[in-house]
């Protein structure tokens, strides 16, 4: 603070602006904590896309140094932003709150059960099936599929409030392996 001569106290502009740099700096250094790109090729389990753009949010298994999945957060999801060249970016609080995060219900060494935090009917299931090798299963008219890909239509409405028209999950019969369109209207 500088005082003028009338005894004023004035904040240095050049001290707003480097205050200002510093707090875009550590935004921008925090904003992609949780995305593990080195994750992306090896250990994907499926992804969600969407009739409203080219942008697709991955589900990855997050494998440790075990060969096991992280017992504390045992998926990592993230985007990948198509409309902007592939960038990778996490999912916002809102989106991981509302939309597209995960609630676990029954985390050990085998499996973990969770389901989507928008959609409370359906449970899905993630297993270890091989070395390094995961896979997400879920039930569907008493068949129990593998999990490959969701695709959701969106028809209009707001950004709270999507007029969601159809969610299409592309599986596979875990036991024929038969591919599985299912085909669910909210």
């Amino acid at each position: 603070y500088i005082c003028n001569t009338k005894g004023n106290f004035i904040i240095l502009r050049q001290l707003k602006i480097t205050l200002g740099v510093f707090i875009c700096v550590l935004l921008l250094a925090f904003n992609n904590i949780e995305v593990d790109v080195t994750t992306h090729s090896f250990n994907s389990l499926f992804k969600i896309e969407r009739s409203k753009d080219a942008n697709q949010i991955l589900y990855d298994v997050n494998v440790e140094q075990t060969g096991n999945f992280n017992l504390t957060n045992p998926i990592n999801v993230y985007w990948i932003k198509n409309t902007k060249g592939g960038k990778i970016e996490p999912l916002t609080w809102t989106q991981k709150k509302y939309a597209y995060g995960l609630e676990y219900l029954n985390v050990n060494e085998e499996y973990a059960t969770f389901r989507f935090v928008s959609y409370k009917k359906m449970f899905f299931t993630l297993k270890k099936i091989g070395s390094n090798q995961f896979e997400v299963y879920t039930k569907h008219e008493d068949r129990v599929i593998k999990m490959n890909r969701i695709y959701i239509q969106i028809d209009g409405g707001t950004f709270w409030f999507p007029n969601i028209t159809a969610i299409n999950i592309f599986a596979k019969d875990a036991i024929t392996g038969e591919d599985i369109l299912t085909t669910i209207h909210p």
